[in-house]
């Protein structure tokens, strides 16, 4: 796609860029006196949809829709500002913020506690459409065995990764590239942490595979290099016996002492969304004009909402700042 196909997109992303909260920007958000912290995120490029949403005090969950909102218009601007199949390929990110939403409602439905597990998903199920009814009806009989929702889960992943990646196949040769680092990245990332997921809660082999998506970058799962770690008898020696070569070792060795200290994969997330974020900013350094930057601008909006929203639950809850900044994702 040549750079002429790109200007009117990117000429809108480069004048959103500066509207981007900092770190200092987020600190002072975070050091905010609780009863001063809503006038102060009036103060950002959100004014407009929290006065429309009528935002008038700390409501975490109304704040946060508020936000959303502002992520899905500016994922519909660049829809709008694109052709063809770069076109396609913002189409089905806009669509994984569905998958998101849905994911999310089905994690409350298995917790309900009034009705039984299976018949209020599946009522649930009955009224979408496909793909994802067509999707979650497949997988139905197999968490009605097994009631974990992770089968649920997995299938919309399954479903979210085989649309963008088939969208990715389609772009020109350099196009395709960028996307396939961005993307690839973020599913060795949700491989990963599957994989020390599965080791915590001392799933099976076999089991595990079932839920790695099967769309590599850097970490194959598949590969000879990689199957020990797989067949690890638990977390830390998962990682230790990763390829020495693998960038992925290095980052999660350095939270391995947090992980055995804490008992928790929280630091391995942490870590691996840092790298993920330096990734992004990689892309984005010096701000060329190809189909990277579109993309690094949405993920920053993203990362940036979802922090919005942390600081906003620790305000509703009265977290201490520096325990808020502990949770923020930046670098």
């Amino acid at each position: 796609m040549s750079t002429s196909k790109y200007a009117y997109a990117y000429a809108r992303i480069r004048a959103r860029m500066s509207e981007l909260l900092d770190e200092r920007k987020l600190r002072e958000l975070v050091d905010t006196r609780r009863e001063d912290f809503l006038a102060s995120l009036m103060d950002t490029a959100y004014k407009e949809k929290l006065t429309k949403a009528a935002v008038t005090e700390i409501d975490a969950r109304k704040i946060e829709k508020a936000l959303r909102e502002e992520l899905i218009d500016q994922h519909l601007m660049v829809i709008k500002s694109t052709g063809g199949a770069i076109r396609d390929v913002f189409e089905v990110l806009l669509r994984r913020l569905e998958v998101k939403n849905l994911k999310a409602v089905i994690r409350a439905k298995a917790a309900e506690t009034q009705t039984p597990e299976a018949n209020s998903i599946e009522s649930m199920i009955k009224q979408l459409e496909s793909p994802y009814r067509r999707v979650l009806e497949e997988a139905l009989p197999e968490y009605e065995k097994s009631k974990s929702v992770l089968i649920l889960e997995n299938a919309l992943d399954e479903e979210i990764a085989d649309a963008l990646w088939n969208r990715i196949e389609r772009l020109g040769v350099t196009d395709k590239e960028i996307v396939r680092k961005i993307i690839g990245t973020e599913f060795d990332i949700a491989n990963l942490m599957t994989l020390l997921r599965c080791k915590s809660e001392e799933i099976t082999e076999a089991e595990m595979r079932k839920y790695f998506l099967p769309y590599v970058y850097a970490f194959d799962f598949n590969a000879d290099a990689v199957k020990d770690a797989i067949s690890a008898e638990n977390v830390s020696t998962a990682i230790q016996l990763m390829p020495a070569s693998s960038v992925y070792k290095e980052v999660l060795t350095g939270a391995l002492s947090a992980y055995e200290a804490e008992k928790s994969l929280i630091p391995f997330e942490y870590a691996l969304s840092r790298y993920f974020l330096v990734t992004i900013k990689n892309i984005l350094r010096g701000y060329p004009i190809n189909i990277g930057t579109i993309i690094a601008f949405l993920y920053l909006k993203d990362i940036e909402i979802r922090n919005l929203s942390t600081i906003t639950v620790c305000k509703e809850n009265e977290i201490p700042a520096e325990e808020t900044m502990k949770m923020l994702k930046i670098l």
